[in-house]
């Protein structure tokens, strides 16, 4: 058996789900509200120390961190590929995926807080809010909470994230110029890897990002071509009722 402990917004989630939609793969969904900070629950914490969604559960295996989770994928379901299969490819492949988790994001967990999660922060009593702290097994996750509950990101601290996404964007623009996907002709973990994130920048209206860059908007429109694309609308339907905006670990 297949489970997925996820949430329907939680980006590093999102490549999951995109990477099971698109590997065809049977699996078990279980939603983890966390504004309720269900993710924080004893029983979820056996499942992921971290305390961060999302966690694949396989059989008898568990998986955590989104990106090892999909390799994890590919090597237990290799009959739909989306590694490359040469190793120069491959190399590409795991650049950027790379790139996700170290560049990417960390520059925009700042900017969906301070859009997302503030309001809500600013709302809890200190006594709350340093409940939430020593549950949280991440510091930089209760770091992140103090800091947007006491002393809100500045204009000009979000502006210098959005340049650092924007400084990767373009390098994406180079290397789309020259290939149509990120790793060479065939869609991969990379480009799975980077679509939720750009839906985020979506999310927060940041499109201009990359609206001036043609080989990213014809591969944004690829992406949204993609039938497993809409896999975003049906987990919104689905869960989006029962879950509150804020998202609290993305």
């Amino acid at each position: 058996m297949l489970r997925l402990y996820f949430n329907w917004n939680a980006v590093c989630a999102q490549k999951v789900v995109l990477c099971l939609t698109e590997k065809g793969i049977d699996w078990t969904p279980h939603h983890l509200v966390l504004s309720n900070f269900e993710q924080l629950e004893p029983w979820y914490l056996d499942i992921n120390p971290a305390g961060l969604v999302p966690a694949l559960v396989h059989d008898d295996v568990i998986v955590t961190e989104s990106t090892v989770i999909n390799e994890y994928l590919e090597d237990a379901f290799p009959e739909v590929q989306l590694r490359p299969t040469s190793p120069a490819a491959r190399a590409r492949m795991r650049w950027w995926t790379k790139q996700i988790d170290d560049v990417l994001h960390p520059s925009i967990r700042p900017i969906s807080f301070a859009k997302f999660v503030t309001p809500r922060a600013a709302r809890l009593s200190r006594a709350d809010l340093d409940g939430i702290m020593a549950r949280t097994p991440k510091k930089e996750i209760a770091t992140l909470w103090r800091r947007v509950a006491e002393a809100p990101y500045s204009d000009q601290e979000l502006a210098d994230y959005l340049a650092k996404i924007r400084n990767l964007v373009e390098t994406m623009e180079t290397a789309l110029s020259r290939s149509r996907w990120l790793a060479g002709d065939g869609v991969s973990l990379a480009d799975l890897g980077m679509t939720p994130y750009f839906r985020r920048l979506v999310q927060l209206e940041k499109e201009a990002v990359w609206s001036d860059l043609p080989a990213t908007c014809a591969w944004w429109d690829a992406i949204r071509a993609r039938p497993s694309f809409a896999m975003f609308d049906r987990l919104r339907a689905q869960y989006a009722p029962a879950d509150h905006p804020a998202n609290p670990t993305a």
